[in-house]
């Protein structure tokens, strides 16, 4: 994958994180603004966190399925 793809696709999940976390259940809806803000800050950094989290799934599916050992030798 493109490095440039790779990074707008991160910025598009932590920009779509950001924007749905705060708003699912209506957790934000008539609140002051600074509640609104720690919940999208807080969104923010659970959207981060996801990002290398799905990249070791990939990972780990990638290598269970296409598996080739690496021998050391010496």
């Amino acid at each position: 994958m493109k490095p440039k793809l790779f990074s707008t696709l991160i910025i598009i999940v932590v920009a779509t994180g950001t924007a749905i976390i705060p708003l699912a259940g209506g957790a934000s809806l008539g609140s002051e603004p600074m509640r609104t803000v720690f919940f999208a800050f807080v969104s923010a950094i659970i959207a981060i966190q996801l990002v290398p989290a799905v990249m070791l799934l990939g990972c780990l599916v990638k290598s269970l399925l296409f598996g080739k050992t690496n021998k050391q030798q010496g």
